[in-house]
């Protein structure tokens, strides 16, 4: 409810309306029963079809403008809910944004994916039947009671025996359907992460011939969420037969004891029939408001899980000081770092020292989970330190704002992903839609010293053409190409080439490397990659093992006082050499 309200506040006019248009429908609603009384007592029992004729015209009217009530409000509370909807998507979004690596790590893809999907849609759905039916349901309820009291007193009183009984069955029900709503939700995740996963290593599961064993696990988080779902619904679905039961119940009753009164001559027939219309809208109201609350379970749930993420606090905080943003030279000193991924866990870089200078190249060179990628991912802050510092242009970054940060640093990641757009527009992502013009010539630029122009002005519509997702129309090189293009500009005085060229042929490399030693006379590159041809001409080659700097040095002088990198050099070229 609380996420509800909050972000009703900037639709209040229409959440305001909507209940008002509302009233007006069940004011109307509520004049039919006591109308069609005086039809049957003054009219038909008197043979005054001219009164039938006139209170029958009065019905239509009043039948019209309920109506007229019914679909305003249902407009107004359909602006309002997915007003609601759109801006709560849009603030967990942007709050996904803004979580750090390590806050991103802790949850799952599928796990976001329904929170920002389903749960809002519970929300969204709950909205329109707040505005709606909990606003007829409670107005019916006493407008019914308050007429059927002014009919008979003593019939009023079956409320007092069918009432506590619709009651005591929601009660019941609804605690036992929160609980099961809410791991619906958690096995929605389990199924989407699944189908995540499989989506993105389809190629992998069909080279390795899995597709069955994928399709078990599929079915068994398939299974699992309809086993969990049925048993919520089951628990849902005793709700309305006992409803139900209540509801006729009370109309048999109503017309036993009325039978009587008229006997009596304490009851008139038209006053029977308008207190049977009333206790069917008063037992119809509970009955709905019943399904209202049950929804609500299971939007309370949803937006428990919705809260989880607004109120994260991101691993990287903004400073409340920060230094002033200058544009810098890329001069980068690290401190006695220490880091390790899991708060309290095993470091993976241990007491590291070591200086960069402004436009020198450097490459880092170790074993398979020496720390090469946790070491350069830790330049533009994707996580914070453990201990020590890491200074960029003698600024310590974690007094910089994160935004000035990043903007000093062009990043080639391992792992290279392109999105939905022209190659021109991936190129220069770095910029808005309106920067990119007149940036013509720095992305020819960019794609040339990339070793990519030419391919790229080979296509149908050239730096025009759309990438598809993901960038599943090119080669692992092609788009490799593409985000070192990207990184380059964006005209970052410091630029992190994490295995960017892994899937670049020997040829190709040889170009995109010469390229890159002239840009890294404007510039500050950092460089990780597995072949060690790749940076045997760096200035500086900085060797890792088990996260502590083994040696640095020049690829010579590496040679002859670092026997780690010996040994990588001579395993590398003999099986070149083999090849």
């Amino acid at each position: 409810m609380r996420t509800i309200f909050q972000y009703l506040r900037k639709y209040w006019f229409f959440a305001l309306a909507a209940p008002l248009m509302m009233l007006v429908e069940v004011f109307m609603d509520l004049m039919l029963p006591a109308t069609m009384a005086r039809i049957v007592d003054g009219g038909i029992a008197t043979g005054n079809l001219a009164l039938v004729l006139h209170l029958g015209l009065r019905m239509i009217v009043f039948s019209l403008i309920a109506f007229a009530g019914g679909s305003g409000c249902s407009f107004l509370a359909s602006v309002a809910s997915t007003g609601l909807g759109a801006d709560l998507r849009r603030d967990l979004f942007t709050k996904v944004l803004s979580l750090s690596h390590r806050n991103l790590d802790e949850l799952e893809t599928g796990n976001l994916i329904t929170r920002l999907t389903n749960d809002v849609t519970q929300l969204e759905e709950v909205t329109m039947m707040l505005l709606r039916m909990m606003v007829r349901a409670p107005l019916q309820v006493v407008g019914s009671l308050v007429m059927a009291l002014a009919i008979s007193i003593r019939l009023s009183s079956l409320f007092l025996l069918f009432v506590p009984a619709l009651l005591v069955i929601m009660i019941v029900l609804i605690g036992k359907a929160y609980p099961l709503f809410y791991g619906v939700q958690e096995r929605m995740d389990r199924l989407n992460t699944r189908l995540q996963e499989n989506l993105a290593g389809k190629r992998l599961v069909k080279a390795f011939v899995r597709e069955e064993y994928e399709s078990e696990k599929f079915a068994r988080a398939n299974g699992d969420l309809t086993d969990f779902t049925v048993r919520a619904n089951r628990t849902v679905s005793f709700m309305n037969p006992a409803m139900q039961i209540i509801l006729n119940g009370g109309i048999i009753a109503a017309l036993w004891f009325g039978a009587g009164l008229i006997d009596m001559g304490a009851l008139k027939i038209g006053a029977l029939i308008a207190f049977t219309g009333y206790l069917r809208q008063l037992l119809f109201s509970l009955m709905m408001f019943s399904h209202i609350i049950m929804r609500f379970s299971r939007a309370q749930a949803s937006s428990a899980r919705i809260q989880e993420i607004l109120t994260e606090s991101p691993d990287i905080a903004e400073p409340d000081d920060p230094l002033p943003g200058r544009p810098g030279q890329g001069r980068i000193e690290f401190q006695d770092v220490t880091f390790s991924y899991k708060r309290g866990g095993d470091p993976v870089l241990k007491s590291l020292t070591f200086t960069v200078e402004p436009g020198e190249t450097v490459a880092f060179l170790g074993a398979t989970g020496a720390g090469k990628s946790s070491l350069v991912n830790l330049i533009p802050r994707f996580y914070n330190l453990d201990s020590g510092r890491i200074l960029l242009d003698g600024r310590d970054i974690s007094r910089m704002k994160t935004e000035d940060l990043r903007r000093s640093v062009a990043v080639v990641p391992q792992k290279t992903l392109l999105f939905s757009g022209t190659v021109g527009e991936n190129i220069l992502y770095h910029y808005g839609k309106e920067e990119r013009e007149g940036k013509e010539g720095l992305m020819r630029e960019a794609a040339a010293r990339a070793s990519i122009s030419r391919f790229i002005e080979s296509l149908p519509d050239g730096y025009d053409t759309d990438v598809n997702q993901r960038g599943v129309n090119l080669s692992g090189g092609q788009k490799q190409r593409i985000a070192i293009a990207r990184a380059l500009a964006k005209d970052s005085p410091v630029v992190i080439l994490d295995d960017a060229t892994s899937a670049v042929d020997m040829a190709t490399e040889r170009k995109i490397r010469a390229a890159l030693r002239e840009q890294g006379r404007e510039r500050t590159l950092l460089i990780i990659a597995q072949r060690i041809t790749s940076i045997m001409d760096a200035d500086r080659i900085i060797v890792l093992n088990e996260g502590k700097i083994s040696a640095i040095g020049r690829h010579g002088e590496l040679m002859d006082n670092n026997a780690l990198y010996r040994e990588i050099y001579r395993s590398q070229i003999d099986e070149e050499a083999l090849a």
